[in-house]
C-alpha cells in the first residue's frame, strides 16, 4: 500500500481538489446566471487543467517510483476527489438552484463504470510485471 500512495499522487490530489473547487464554483455561477459560454469554457479548462496536472505529476511519479500502473492510481484519485468535492458542494448548499444532485450521481455512476474498466486493464497489465516493475525493465 505504501507504493500505491506516493508524494506525487498526493500533490496531484491537492491540485485536483483546488481545480475541482474552482470548477464547481464557476460552473454553478454559470448555471445560475445562464451563461452558456462560461459553462463550456470552465468545463474545457477543468479538463485541460486536470489532464495537465495528471501528465506533470504522473511523469514525476514515474521518476520517483517506476511502477507499472497505467495511470490507474491517478484516475482513481481524480474520481474520488471530483465526486467528494461535488457532493460536498451540494451538502454545503453552494450549488445553483438549477443544479440537481442526481446529475452528480449519474456522472459518478457512468464514470465509475469506466473506472472499473480501467481497473480491469490495470490488473491485467499488473500480471505482466514483477512487483510492479515491468519485466522488460528488470532484465535489460
Amino acid at each position: 500500500m505504501k507504493a500505491f500512495i506516493t508524494p506525487c499522487l498526493l500533490r496531484f490530489s491537492l491540485a485536483a481538489v483546488l481545480l475541482a473547487i474552482l470548477f464547481r464554483y464557476f460552473l454553478s455561477h454559470g448555471i445560475e446566471s445562464h451563461i452558456t459560454v462560461l459553462i463550456v469554457l470552465v468545463s474545457f479548462l477543468y479538463g485541460v487543467g486536470m489532464f495537465s496536472a495528471g501528465w506533470y505529476f504522473g511523469k514525476k511519479d514515474a521518476e520517483f517510483l517506476p511502477i507499472f500502473d497505467v495511470g490507474f492510481r491517478f484516475h482513481l484519485a481524480t474520481y474520488l476527489v471530483h465526486n467528494v468535492v461535488s457532493e460536498l458542494w451540494f451538502v454545503g448548499g453552494f450549488n445553483s438552484e438549477y443544479e440537481k444532485v442526481s446529475v452528480i450521481h449519474v456522472t459518478a455512476l457512468c464514470w465509475g463504470i469506466f473506472l472499473l474498466l480501467h481497473l480491469a486493464f490495470y490488473l491485467r497489465a499488473r500480471e505482466q510485471t514483477i512487483r510492479g516493475l515491468h519485466k522488460h525493465d528488470l532484465f535489460e
